[in-house]
C-alpha cells in the first residue's frame, strides 16, 4: 500500500478541500466534548448539584493544566505545518516525535503536582466546603489520565499538520462511545458517583491515546510516528516552543479568566456554582466547533505561509471566518429557540437550570463574534506571531475581564451579570487580532512584491 501523502492545501481550490478538512474537526470535536458532557449529563440526572458542582468546580483547574499542552500541540501544528509547506518532510516527523517526547515528560510532571496540591488549590479558589471532597476526588482521578491526553493532542496536531483531521476523528468517534458505556457502568451499573465519572473518562482518555497512536503508526504513513524515534531535537523543540508556549500561556490565561469568574460565582453559593457549570457544558457545543476552525486556520496558514503563498493565506483566512460565524449563529438560534429541551440534558434540577438559561440569554447572541478570535488568532500563530497573540489575549480576556468581574460583582449586580464580561471581552479581542491580521499579512505581501520586482529587475 502505497504511503499516504499530506494534503496539499497550498494550491488548488480553497473552500471545498477548507470545508472537508473542516468537517471532521468539527465532528471531533463533539464527540471529545462526549467525554465531559456525557459525564455531566449522568451526573445531573443520576446523582445530585453538589456532585454536578464538584465536577465544574474542579473541570476549571483541569482545563487549566491541560491548555498549556494543548498550546504546545499548536506549536507542533504550526511547525510541521509549515515544513510540509515548505517540502521538508524529515523536519516534519522529528517535530512528531520531539513534540511527543516533550509532552509526555512534562504530562507526567504536571500530572504529579496537580494530584499532590488538589486541596490546596481548590481552596484557593474558593471552592464551597460542601463541594470540596468530591470536587478533590474528581480531580485528582481525572489527572491520572493527563499524559494520555497529551499523547493525544500532540499526534493529533501533527496529523492535522498534514491535512489528515479523518483519524483523528474516527477516534474520538469510537472513545466518546465507549465514554458512553464506561458513564453507565460506572454511575447507574456500579454506583462509585462522581469518582465513576471521572473513572470512565480517563479509561476512554487512554484508549484514545492508544487508538491515535495506532493510526499513526501504520507503515502507508509518510509521516509516520515510532517509539524508537522518541527523542528530543533542541532545535526543532525551540521552534516548537516559541510558537507552542504563548500559544499555551494563551490558552491558560484564557482558563484562568475562567478562574476568575469561578471564584465570583463561588460566592454566590452552591445553585449559581451549578449552574455555571451547566452553562459551560452547552458553551462547549458552541466552543468546540468554533475551536475546529481555529485548527484548521492553523494548518491552512501554517502550509501557506511556509510556501510563501501569502495572498492565498489571506483569502483562505477570511473564508474560514465567514463559514464560522455563519454556522456559529445558526447553532445558538438552535439552542435558544429550545434552551429548556438542551439544558435539561444537563440536570434535571429546575433552579439551576432556569439560571443555567438565565446566563446563556446574556451570551449567547454574542457568540458569532468569537469565530473571528479564532480563525484570526490561528493565523496569526501560524504565521510565527504567537507573541503578539498571547498579549492580545491577556489584556482583554484576563486583565480586562478581571476588571468587569470586579466591577460587575461589588456594586451588587446578580450573578447573570459575570456572564456579561465575556461578549464584551470577546468584542475587544477580535478587534485586536482582525486588525493585526491584515497589518502582518500586508508587511508580507508587500515584502514578496517587492522581492518579486527585484528580480524580474536582474
Amino acid at each position: 500500500m502505497a504511503a499516504k501523502k499530506p494534503v496539499d492545501m497550498t494550491k488548488g481550490p480553497i473552500v471545498r478541500p477548507l470545508i472537508f478538512f473542516i468537517l471532521p474537526l468539527i465532528g471531533g470535536s463533539v464527540f471529545q466534548q462526549l467525554y465531559n458532557t456525557v459525564d455531566f449529563i449522568f451526573v445531573g440526572n443520576y446523582l445530585n448539584s453538589t456532585a454536578a458542582a464538584a465536577v465544574g468546580a474542579s473541570s476549571t483547574l483541569i482545563n487549566c493544566t491541560i491548555g498549556l499542552f494543548t498550546g504546545i500541540s499548536v506549536g507542533t501544528s504550526v511547525v510541521a505545518a509549515n515544513a510540509i509547506g515548505a517540502k521538508r518532510p524529515d523536519e516534519a516527523r522529528k517535530t512528531l516525535h520531539t513534540s511527543v517526547t516533550f509532552g509526555l515528560i512534562g504530562g507526567l510532571i504536571m500530572m504529579t503536582l496537580g494530584i499532590v496540591f488538589a486541596p490546596a488549590i481548590l481552596q484557593a479558589l474558593n471552592t464551597p466546603s460542601t463541594v470540596m471532597p468530591q470536587a478533590i476526588t474528581y480531580m485528582r482521578i481525572y489527572l491520572i489520565s493527563l499524559p494520555m491526553l497529551v499523547f493525544y493532542n500532540m499526534l493529533s496536531g501533527s496529523l492535522r499538520a498534514e491535512g489528515d483531521s479523518s483519524t483523528p476523528f474516527k477516534v474520538l468517534v469510537i472513545c466518546g462511545l465507549l465514554n458512553v458505556l464506561f458513564d453507565f457502568l460506572f454511575i447507574v451499573v456500579i454506583p462509585l458517583g462522581v469518582a465513576g465519572v471521572a473513572i470512565a473518562s480517563t479509561v476512554t482518555q487512554a484508549l484514545s491515546a492508544l487508538f491515535v497512536g495506532f493510526f499513526t503508526s501504520r507503515k502507508n504513513r509518510e509521516i509516520r510516528f515510532s517509539f524508537k524515534e522518541l527523542r528530543i531535537d533542541t532545535n526543532i523543540l525551540r521552534k516548537i516552543l516559541k510558537t507552542g508556549l504563548p500559544t499555551g500561556i494563551q490558552t491558560i490565561v484564557i482558563t484562568i479568566s475562567n478562574v476568575f469568574v469561578q471564584y465570583f460565582i463561588n460566592g454566590y453559593g452552591e445553585t449559581p456554582v451549578a449552574a455555571f457549570a451547566v452553562y459551560y457544558k452547552v458553551e462547549n457545543l458552541i466552543f468546540l466547533t468554533i475551536l475546529a476552525f481555529g485548527q484548521a486556520s492553523v494548518t491552512f496558514a501554517g502550509q501557506n505561509m511556509g510556501a510563501g503563498n501569502y495572498k492565498r493565506l489571506q483569502k483562505g483566512t477570511v473564508i474560514a471566518a465567514g463559514i464560522g460565524m455563519v454556522i456559529v449563529t445558526a447553532t445558538v438560534i438552535l439552542i435558544l429557540s429550545f434552551p429548556t429541551v438542551v439544558f435539561r440534558w444537563f440536570i434535571k434540577d429546575g433552579e439551576v437550570m432556569m439560571t443555567a438559561i438565565s446566563l446563556a440569554m446574556v451570551s449567547f447572541p454574542f457568540y458569532w463574534i468569537y469565530p473571528l478570535i479564532e480563525v484570526f488568532g490561528g493565523a496569526i500563530r501560524a504565521m510565527g506571531y504567537s507573541l503578539r497573540s498571547m498579549v492580545i489575549v491577556i489584556a482583554n480576556f484576563c486583565v480586562l475581564r478581571l476588571i468587569l468581574l470586579t466591577i460587575f460583582s461589588t456594586s451588587g449586580q446578580s450573578v447573570r451579570m459575570l456572564a456579561a464580561a465575556y461578549p464584551i471581552t470577546w468584542a475587544t479581542s477580535a478587534i485586536c487580532f482582525v486588525s493585526t491580521f491584515f497589518v502582518l499579512i500586508k508587511r508580507y505581501r508587500s515584502a514578496a512584491e517587492t522581492t518579486a520586482q527585484t528580480l524580474k529587475e536582474l
